[in-house]
């Protein structure tokens, strides 16, 4: 691979101190073609594919440091339906048949549909998406009496 002065210092500097560190190893998969090693020996030091090799080489020509970085869109697609989840977690589990006061991640996992099979740890990722914080406490109900506060402060301060 052919590169000029401008582009070896671009990707050395990347190299060193590119973010994400993925960045910083396609760099120097890409140095290490512009120093005239081959694909095949390339991908075999740094443990990569070939046709990864390839696509990298094709996108730093297209798009520069910028083709390196992981386009969005990529991976497994989430499979829960958050609007669903969240509609669930906002009632009482007794309201789908559960006899429990308080949702757990399992329980989750048993009776809605979209989360349905899920690991609790995944239960818990598709509330974080969601942005429903897990164990969040309940309101808690106060006395009626109106000098109620005051009298808590006086002993919180002893």
């Amino acid at each position: 691979m052919k590169m000029n002065e401008q582009q070896r210092r671009e990707l050395e500097h990347v190299a060193r101190c590119g973010q994400p560190a993925y960045i910083r190893r396609k760099a120097l998969v890409l140095l290490n073609l512009g120093e005239g090693r081959s694909i095949t020996e390339v991908a075999g030091i740094f443990r990569v594919s070939r046709p990864s090799v390839y696509q990298w080489r094709r996108r730093y020509r297209e798009e520069g440091i910028d083709g390196l970085r992981v386009r969005p869109g990529r991976g497994r697609k989430p499979t829960a339906n958050l609007e669903e989840l969240e509609r669930y977690v906002r009632q009482s589990p007794r309201t789908f048949g559960v006899a429990r006061t308080r949702w757990t991640l399992a329980t989750l996992a048993e009776v809605v549909p979209s989360v349905k099979g899920f690991s609790t740890y995944g239960v818990q990722k598709a509330l974080a998406r969601a942005g429903i914080g897990y164990k969040r406490g309940q309101p808690r109900l106060h006395s009626p009496d109106p000098d109620y506060e005051v009298k808590k402060g006086l002993w919180r301060k002893r």
